[in-house]
């Protein structure tokens, strides 16, 4: 291993950890309790070298969003769904990954964050969208519109659609239970709902012989 690649290795670990120890802090303090001192501390590193990776606690918050993100791979290409498969199987699989993310209780626990202080932080308020909504919205618009390009949905803007999908999806399961603390969605009555869903987008499609 050459010296840069070491030192490499060295500040992706160091920048690894403190984004995980943020994101324990921000769940536990939330946004505003959440010092970067105390953020450094937890990670082991130097207040220095944390502000040497993130400028700011918003763009560290940032970070923490991505990293969720990228766990659940919900903002990749999707080249891995068989574009023959019936509607219904194709949306269960392009959707996978973000409704694990929306069921995910440090995901929900974040969206409580954002909402209980975004009124004292306004720039809260676009990570509602970007924890996990826009990249899947892209993901799913994607495969739509391989669905059209293969002639088994009309060609139109997949917008409108996606967004209705994403926000019935991001209702029950997060939502909900934001609002309902006590709400307990099963696995049968998640599977029920997520039809519902499908049928719904399927529905306002218009299909192709």
């Amino acid at each position: 291993m050459s010296l840069e690649t070491y030192r490499q290795t060295i500040r992706e670990g160091k920048r690894e950890a403190i984004v995980q120890s943020a994101q324990r802090m921000f769940l536990e303090q939330g946004y505003q309790g959440a010092a970067m001192a105390a953020i450094a501390k937890e990670a082991d590193v130097s207040t220095a070298t944390l502000y040497k990776h993130f400028a700011n606690k918003e763009t560290l918050f940032d970070a923490v969003v991505a990293d969720r993100i990228q766990e659940f791979d919900i903002a990749s290409p999707p080249d891995d769904i068989d574009p023959s498969l019936p509607l219904e199987e194709g949306l269960k699989q392009v959707s996978a990954s973000f409704v694990e993310l929306m069921r995910d209780d440090n995901t929900l626990n974040m969206f409580r964050v954002i909402i209980s202080e975004v009124s004292r932080f306004p720039e809260l308020k676009d990570k509602i969208y970007t924890l996990g909504r826009n990249p899947f919205r892209a993901r799913l618009i994607a495969y739509l519109q391989t669905q059209a390009k293969n002639g088994r949905v009309a060609d139109v803007s997949f917008t409108a659609m996606a967004e209705n999908y994403i926000g019935l999806i991001s209702y029950w399961f997060i939502f909900a239970r934001i609002f309902n603390p006590t709400a307990n969605i099963s696995d049968e009555l998640a599977d029920s709902l997520l039809g519902e869903a499908r049928a719904t987008l399927i529905g306002r499609l218009r299909l192709l012989d």
